[in-house]
């Protein structure tokens, strides 16, 4: 895997634990042998949405995970329909337990696919994969599984077809919500009560927007133009409608979710990050929805709250409302560079490293407290059951690594974008062994007097091209 250096010891040491945490989590059965299990000691299994979420934000440090990954998706789509497992032709697989409870049938979840999010990550996670690779071989053998997973979505997924994805759980032993945050407690609206299903949860709809748009790339590259123009056009269409949907202007947020009357769901969370992430925000309103993410009721000082602590239901020990989740400072990151919000994105990152040097080897746990980062809280707080190690907050730091870079690969143009923004604390980094398509190289970035940053490489030939992504430049014309 990639090697890091850091001016700052705390980055530097979090990097080496999580590589090392994810080189000894596979799962190793075929046929992705690599794909990490979603962590220790509760989930020794396929996990579909944590295996490739772990995988992709630990891009970075190298694509042979992934590629397992998606295989190992691929060769667990649901084949018919079956209540007791949520199960749907061309579905991805949620997880796989081998638990006595789940061999013996006493529970679903020996094969469970009650989840949303797996389907339109699959598609992102292609994409993406082929953007760091240029393995077009992959992409082809794995193209109709994501013409199964794309059918499966248009079919089942928008099931009173009004334009959004929204679950509800069939098995009498499932899971009430099936969107990433998946506690049964999880969605609750503005006083505190939990809302029925059916849902259509903010983040799933970023996500299926995000699927459109990298499967608009899958198309193209493998010789479909007028297939691919027609996803991009549903992508443009789905944007407009969320925006009219989800939007609460009075908060600078937009809804956690609409409720089974079509009503948003007027509770300030977490999942704004993840749609900065998808690219579904207009880039005018990036730095109102980064605000607010940062607003004290939000930021804890340790990292993002998964629910709001001026809300009637917050709990700083909830799995889900209220606990701040090291895996979403990943993605959180990676949506803040998009947007070019780099005071947020440095705090971010300062936050989630420091509080990895609480932990015992610099080892982000599954979740942690949301306490206030106060002098009367020194600490964030240990969730009780957390996993750790736990694959996608190994995969954090990685994330937020290539965040602070703003790092996109090009790999079928030879090329990697950057525009990195160290901040005060981090002066140095250096990466040994990064790899894009069939190149490797190694990179240095220097913060240099007034923030400005120097970078240089040494290795195969790859065009490192300076360039702020079009969001950031749109972003920072309305700010």
């Amino acid at each position: 895997m990639t090697r890091l250096a850091a001016s700052a010891p705390d980055v530097t040491a979090a990097w080496h634990t999580a590589v090392a945490d994810l080189a000894a989590l596979p799962l190793g059965e075929p046929p992705g042998p690599a794909a990490p299990i979603a962590g220790l000691p509760a989930y020794q299994e396929i996990f579909g949405r944590d295996t490739m979420t772990a995988s992709w934000q630990a891009m970075l440090a190298g694509p042979t995970m992934l590629a397992d990954s998606l295989r190992l998706a691929a060769a667990h789509l649901g084949r018919r329909v079956d209540n007791w497992r949520d199960e749907e032709p061309g579905k991805p697989l949620h997880q796989g337990r081998h638990g006595p409870l789940s061999v013996l049938g006493d529970n679903p979840f020996d094969a469970y696919y009650g989840d949303w999010s797996t389907g339109p990550d699959f598609l992102i996670f292609l994409a993406q994969y082929f953007a760091w690779t240029g393995d077009l071989d992959l992409v082809r053998e794995l193209m109709p599984a994501a013409r199964r997973v794309l059918t499966w979505i248009e079919r089942y997924g928008d099931p009173d077809r009004d334009g959004f994805l929204e679950y509800a759980s069939r098995s009498r032993a499932g899971l009430r919500n099936q969107g990433w945050k998946d506690s049964d407690s999880a969605v609750v609206d503005h006083a505190g009560r939990l809302v029925d299903t059916p849902l259509a949860t903010s983040e799933l709809q970023a996500y299926w927007y995000a699927a459109l748009r990298h499967a608009a790339v899958l198309f193209a590259a493998t010789g479909h133009p007028r297939a691919s123009l027609g996803l991009l056009t549903r992508a443009a269409a789905l944007r407009r409608r969320f925006q009219r949907a989800y939007w609460m202007p009075d908060e600078g947020c937009y809804a956690m979710a609409l409720g089974p009357d079509k009503r948003q769901v007027r509770s300030v969370n977490s999942n704004d990050g993840q749609l900065l992430a998808c690219g579904i925000v207009p880039a005018r309103l990036a730095p109102t929805v980064a605000r607010r993410l940062f607003a004290p009721d939000m930021f804890s000082g340790w990292g993002v709250r998964t629910l709001s602590s001026a809300h009637p239901a917050y709990n700083p020990f909830s799995y889900h409302r209220g606990s701040v989740w090291p895996v979403e400072a990943g993605t959180i990151g990676l949506g803040l560079a998009r947007y070019g919000c780099r005071g947020e994105l440095h705090r971010l990152a300062e936050a989630t490293f420091s509080a990895a040097a609480l932990f015992d080897g610099h080892r982000l746990p599954e979740v942690f407290g949301g306490l206030p980062r106060t002098g009367d809280h020194p600490y964030p707080g240990v969730y009780p059951d957390a996993c750790s190690p736990q694959a996608w907050s190994a995969s954090a730091p990685i994330a937020l690594v290539q965040a602070l870079l703003t790092l996109r690969p090009a790999a079928s143009a030879g090329m990697v974008l950057v525009d990195p923004h160290l901040p005060p604390w981090l002066s140095q980094l250096r990466l040994e062994g990064v790899r894009i398509g069939r190149h490797t190289f190694d990179l240095a970035v220097r913060r240099r007097r007034g923030g400005r940053t120097s970078i240089g490489t040494r290795g195969d030939a790859v065009r490192v091209v300076r360039a702020p992504t079009r969001q950031a430049l749109t972003a920072r014309r309305h700010r």
